[in-house]
Order: C-alpha cells, then structure tokens, then sequence
C-alpha cells in the first residue's frame, strides 16, 4: 500500500453493521426461481453441465439483461450522501417488481435482502440496512433479477460525494479490468485469458485482485459452472459458442485476502482496504461476446 492510501485507510473508520429491516414483500403474480419454494433447488445439473442457450433462451437473456442494467443506472442516482443502503433495496426492489421481473437475491440460500450493497472494505454479498451513506464512502451494487425464467447478473461501483484519487483509480482501474476481461472472450479461447486480461490492468495499477471469489455460469440457474477465474491461472477450458456466464472482477486497495462478517453474508478485506467491483452477464459468439447487461 502507498503512503497515501494506508493515510486514507486510517482515517475513514470501518464499515459499522446497521439494522436490517425485514425484507420487502414480491407480488404473488411475479414469477419466482424454483428455490425460493424449495431451496434445495439452487443445486441441479447446472452444477456440473455447460449448456450452450437455444435463441428462444438468449432472447428471454437480453431481456432480464436490459432491465438489469436499467436497474444499476437507477442505483447510480440514488448514491447521496445520508441516503441508507436500506432505501436503495428498497427502490430497487420496487423497480424489479414493477416490471415484472423477481429479485434473484431475496431468499437465495437464505439471503434477507433484495440486492446486495457492498460499502468501503466489503467486498461482497453486502446486506442493505439502515447505515447512512458517507461522503467519500465506495458503493457496489450488486443486481440480479430473474425475468421469464432466466437470470441476469450485474454490478457496478462508484464513489458517494467527492471521494479520493485512490479511490476513484480504484474504480476506474475495476471498470477497465471488466472492459479489458470481456475483450479477450471469444469462442474456443481459453478461459484463462479472462483472469490474465484482469490481472494486466490490476498489477499495472499495483492493486490487488480477490481470487477466490469468482464468475459462473448463469441462465434458468442463479450460480452454475464454468467457473470464472480473474486472476492468472491455468483454466484451458475453451469458452463454449453461445454459452452464458458471468465476468466480475474485485480489485482492492490493500491485501486481497478477505474475512466474513458474523451474519454468515458480508465479505470484506482482512486489512480494511476498499475494494471494487464491476460485472456483467456475456453471452460467447464466434468472434467475441455480446453484454446482455
């Protein structure tokens, strides 16, 4: 870490756990994913089977896709100093709903909430409570949402109020690593051209990157294989034409190792440094991948 960012890093207090209020109600007419009546389903042979998506099923993709995005750019304008991550669910649990569409996170494997808001240190799987957003404070938020019977995946992070030049590299370099992962995709390539395109912005950068904490395959399924790693490895598994999976990148100030907090949910860096992320849905086509989100 550089002078300057163990100074910010002393100076901006950790993340405090805010109360969770109870999660928010889904109109009984919105279709839910099979393991919200029966948990035991988030498991199945997606676990172990790479599918190439019919056109039906990539068509019903692009759709869950564009309303996900359009759900991140209503996060973006609800980031304000005072605003809690709980009126940002909250918000966004009602867009979801209003187009008919289910908040993937609400009850996956117990999950209480229907995003997940990641704050400063914590790297993932932020539960939204009643904490009030801080200037300076780095937010990811992390939207899936399942439209017709498939998922999408997506996620963005950006700085409240003025922030630092730390910070806002830190962003910048996690959006570029996500540009620069999504650029090496291509039918037949290797998956390990992901994590290496990553890993080229993020050791440029001199950030770290979280390397157990990966993409996955995505579609009828929340969470299936292959697995997608962003750091360098040796996966010469090669990308599958018209398969779907996800690509989001954590890169961070400080170490990359990580601790979870006691509610069993909430990653954050052992060291205290803030981390980004950034993620999109892909589609392989022969020549590249298309971004459903």
């Amino acid at each position: 870490a550089t002078r300057a960012t163990r100074a910010t890093r002393a100076t901006r207090a950790p993340v405090a756990k805010g109360e969770v209020r109870p999660a928010q109600r889904v109109p009984e007419t919105i279709q839910a994913p099979p393991y919200v009546a029966e948990p035991e389903k988030v498991r199945g042979w997606w676990n172990s089977q790479i599918v190439p998506k019919t056109e039906e099923q990539v068509q019903k993709m692009r759709r869950a896709g564009r309303l996900a995005h359009e759900a991140l750019d209503l996060a973006e304008t609800l980031i304000e100093v005072g605003r809690t991550t709980e009126e940002m669910d909250k918000e966004l649990h009602t867009f979801i709903c209003d187009h008919g569409a289910y908040p993937s996170d609400l009850q996956y494997k117990g999950f209480p909430k229907s995003v997940m808001i990641s704050i400063n240190e914590v790297i993932c799987h932020g539960i939204p409570d009643l904490r009030p957003l801080e200037d300076g404070d780095l937010v990811n938020v992390d939207v899936t949402l399942y439209l017709d019977g498939f998922h999408a995946d997506t996620a963005r992070s950006w700085i409240c109020g003025e922030g630092d030049e730390t910070g806002h590299r830190l962003v910048k370099a996690t959006r570029e690593a996500l540009a620069a992962a999504i650029a090496s995709c291509a039918s037949e390539k290797p998956l390990k051209c992901i994590g290496e395109a990553v890993a080229e912005v993020a050791e440029r950068e001199h950030f770290g990157i979280v390397k157990t904490l990966v993409g996955h395959g995505i579609g009828e399924f929340f969470h299936g294989v292959p697995q997608i790693f962003h750091c360098r490895n040796s996966d010469n598994r090669k990308m599958q034409l018209g398969t779907t999976f996800t690509i989001e990148p954590v890169l961070t100030e400080g170490s990359a190792e990580w601790i979870t907090w006691e509610d069993g949910w909430t990653v954050a860096t052992a060291d205290g440094g803030r981390a980004a992320q950034f993620e999109h849905t892909v589609l392989i086509t022969e020549t590249g991948c298309e971004v459903l989100t």
